[in-house]
């Protein structure tokens, strides 16, 4: 396949080190929803199994996707579904209000579930002290199994103080109760500011590297197909959007808006062969590049997504999150590919610059994002 989506097991596995040297006694989870942040699940849970304690994901059909290549405890976070729920040993089920403690002590079964608390970000949950008691009675009751209690922040600044004093209000009388779950709240971000030093701790960003002192897992190259040499006042294209206002030279690139390199990257500027390279125009199956000052043909390979392209880079861009931006690559259509080391590098003593978006639609050789294809 013209495209590939590297993912650099070693930096992956190192940044698990370092999660488990900041949180040495407690359990982790690593999260695999969305595809594993569009990482690809069946690679990264086979590179995790059993180096992990639980697997996090949103749903049934993301367990039993990735049950098949882990020995390890899944849990699927989000609420439950009674219309379209399966049991499965293997599986944690998330509850988030009476109505799935009834539903579930119904079926008389042994299932562990995960009580959510929602304790600020006004999502899921229990919001109720009352209604949490009424459905703790009903479990002590049931078959029920509480294996673990949790929150999600929604910020990681002082809100934090907030939200974890109300969850320990519910976690108090859990223990009331007499029930000892695993008591978990920290995510990546929570984590690195503010380790409560829990029972277990919820990983993604970290995971994959989207944030300092961890590395960037995933890379994504792409193959030039074709160099345009094109003349002063020629467009590149659909709807004019991009008029060269000198003769210029454009590299057509395999990636394009259904692989979630968006219309929303055209200004942006990319990094090829160590030379900032503008994107003119974006198709559905591939970008148009500026590369008049680079020496480039048919065949090359482009780093879109690398040491210098980074997640950070393309977030700041859009104005976006890292987690946007892993999860739009996550659709390319690109072979996925484990290597041991980083994607190829960029002169390491190229600085990155920083270069504005021309929004400027009627003046020559600037970019013109309004007009849809």
């Amino acid at each position: 396949m013209l495209n590939k989506l590297c993912l650099n097991a070693k930096n992956l596995l190192s940044n698990l080190h370092k999660i488990k040297k900041h949180n040495k006694n407690s359990k982790i989870c690593a999260m695999v929803k969305a595809n594993a942040y569009g990482h690809g699940a069946k690679q990264i849970v086979k590179l995790l199994n059993g180096k992990v304690d639980f697997f996090g994901v949103s749903s049934i059909w993301e367990a039993n996707l990735i049950k098949q290549f882990t020995s390890n405890k899944i849990i699927i976070v989000a609420p439950i579904c009674h219309k379209d729920f399966v049991f499965n040993t293997q599986f944690s089920y998330t509850c988030c209000g009476i109505d799935d403690i009834k539903f579930l002590a119904r079926l008389n079964k042994k299932i562990n579930i995960h009580l959510k608390i929602n304790s600020g970000m006004n999502r899921f949950g229990f919001g109720g002290e009352t209604e949490f008691k009424n459905a703790l009675k009903i479990i002590k009751n049931s078959r029920l199994k509480i294996e673990g209690i949790f929150t999600h922040f929604a910020t990681d600044d002082q809100f934090v103080k907030k939200q974890y004093a109300k969850f320990n209000r519910f976690v108090n009388i859990a223990h009331q109760f007499g029930f000892s779950p695993i008591v978990h709240a920290d995510n990546s971000a929570v984590n690195l500011k503010h380790n409560h030093h829990l029972d277990m701790v919820r990983v993604g960003f970290s995971l994959y590297g989207a944030q300092k002192p961890f590395r960037q897992v995933m890379s994504l190259s792409a193959r030039v197909l074709q160099v345009n040499h094109i003349l002063a006042n020629e467009c590149a294209g659909y709807n004019n959007r991009f008029i060269a206002s000198k003769n210029t030279s454009i590299a057509v690139v395999s990636l394009g808006y259904a692989d979630g390199f968006g219309l929303n990257l055209i200004g942006m500027d990319l990094y090829v062969k160590n030379t900032p390279c503008k994107v003119v125009n974006v198709c559905m199956d591939c970008f148009m590049l500026d590369v008049t000052d680079v020496k480039i043909k048919k065949g090359d390979i482009v780093w879109v997504l690398s040491k210098l392209n980074t997640l950070q880079k393309y977030a700041k861009y859009l104005n976006s999150t890292c987690y946007q931006v892993m999860c739009q690559f996550g659709w390319a259509r690109a072979d996925r590919v484990l290597i041991s080391s980083a994607a190829p590098a960029h002169h390491k003593n190229h600085k990155q610059q920083s270069y504005k978006r021309k929004h400027t639609c009627n003046q020559r050789g600037h970019i013109c994002p309004r007009r849809s294809v």
